[in-house]
């Protein structure tokens, strides 16, 4: 990294000790990411503010919708709490606004460091799965739910972050960008899948299928090697893996190794209930008209559950109509765009797996899933800008 100032080297330490905790614990780090931006105050930037709507207009627009959307809902305290839910989308941009010397070099600490985070976790939830298997001897324990409440945490954003870093370790390994404890870094990517496997459902291996496959894809095209060829060789052996785990589930289902259960009722009645395709029925009143919907057609288990959409798209297009949907999908699409335009597959292959878990989950329902997909699209758009300097 260039020479920085000292109040701007403790800033960027901060930022790193943050992203670390994301995966630890969202009481952790949504405080340090409080420290971070309060800290941001009090360092100059000779950035424009034109710098930070050209990386982040995007975000704006989506959270402007949901403050639009406070306006017709009746809930308040709700549509208040969803915007503190959104938070991070706002404080990351402008954190990072302040540190006007980032380098790519730093972007890839960055990411290291939440590597770093969810190796942590990992191990803190195996070791602890083990230790309760020993007493309990239960299998349930080393999968789902079970699995990631020591770290009150829930598995689909686990499987989220370890999705991330098998595709940040492949892209690394493929790419040489290890020069040294290569074998290491193998090892971490076999760890890592394993806990994929215990968390992770079909979402996760549609995924992971699409990152494999870019990776065979690009092996069959390019120039073959040692080090590609043990790369493919994991990846060939993740793959085997995987189709072994779902033909044991599909002959076998009172292990329960599956996270799937019947998601289309909720979609329909999301729709359904919808009564303003527009504009939605309010930031703060998504969960009273849904409950509404549930309790007068016979659906009072999910009610008691208050259970979403569980689809990210729908859940928007519920809560805030055709123009949140739209924002939505600006956020998602746009790091994917500008990687396909800069010749930059990273924010493609990243990216593409939050279009295939929103069919089926609301992954910016919780801190957890709104903190990292705001730290992925900013840091990807910096990393396009940088490269475009470079």
């Amino acid at each position: 990294m260039m020479s920085i100032s000292f109040s701007q080297k403790n800033l960027w330490r901060l930022l790193e000790f943050f992203v670390v905790t994301i995966p630890l614990s969202s009481f952790i780090s949504i405080r340090l990411l409080v420290i971070s931006l309060i800290f941001s105050f009090f360092i100059k930037s000779k950035i424009s503010f034109y710098y930070l709507y050209s990386h982040s207009w995007d975000v704006i627009l989506y959270l402007t919708l949901l403050c639009f959307g406070l306006i017709y809902s009746d809930d308040l305290d709700l549509g208040l709490r969803v915007l503190e839910t959104s938070f991070s989308f706002l404080a990351i941009p402008l954190i990072l606004f302040r540190l006007t010397l980032i380098d790519l070099k730093a972007i890839d600490r960055i990411f290291q460091a939440f590597l770093l985070g969810v190796l942590i976790s990992s191990f803190i939830c195996f070791s602890f799965a083990i230790y309760r298997y020993i007493n309990e001897s239960d299998i349930q324990v080393f999968f789902f739910e079970t699995f990631t409440e020591v770290i009150n945490s829930h598995p689909t954003y686990l499987a989220y972050y370890i999705i991330f870093s098998i595709t940040i370790e492949l892209y690394n390994l493929y790419h040489y960008r290890y020069e040294t404890k290569v074998f290491l870094h193998f090892i971490i990517l076999f760890f890592l899948f394993g806990i994929l496997i215990l968390t992770g459902g079909q979402t996760a291996f549609i995924s992971m299928l699409f990152v494999f496959s870019f990776f065979i894809l690009k092996f069959i095209t390019e120039e073959r090697n040692g080090n590609r060829k043990l790369v493919i060789g994991s990846i060939v052996i993740m793959l085997a893996v995987m189709f072994l785990v779902s033909l044991i589930e599909n002959n076998n289902r009172s292990l329960e190794l599956n996270d799937s259960w019947e998601r289309a009722t909720l979609w329909k009645s999301a729709i359904v209930a919808n009564s303003n395709v527009l504009l939605g029925v309010g930031t703060g009143d998504y969960k009273i008209a849904l409950n509404d919907y549930y309790l007068t057609h016979n659906m009072a288990s999910f009610a008691s559950g208050s259970y979403n959409a569980h689809n990210q798209f729908i859940q928007i297009l519920f809560s805030n109509g055709i123009l949140g949907l739209i924002s939505i999908i600006i956020m998602i699409v746009r790091p994917i765009y500008v990687g396909i335009k800069t010749n930059n597959v990273l924010p493609i292959l990243c990216m593409f797996p939050f279009l295939i878990y929103g069919i089926t989950e609301v992954f910016l329902g919780r801190f957890q899933g709104v903190v990292f997909f705001a730290l992925l699209h900013q840091m990807f758009l910096t990393q396009v800008s940088k490269n475009r300097m470079n």
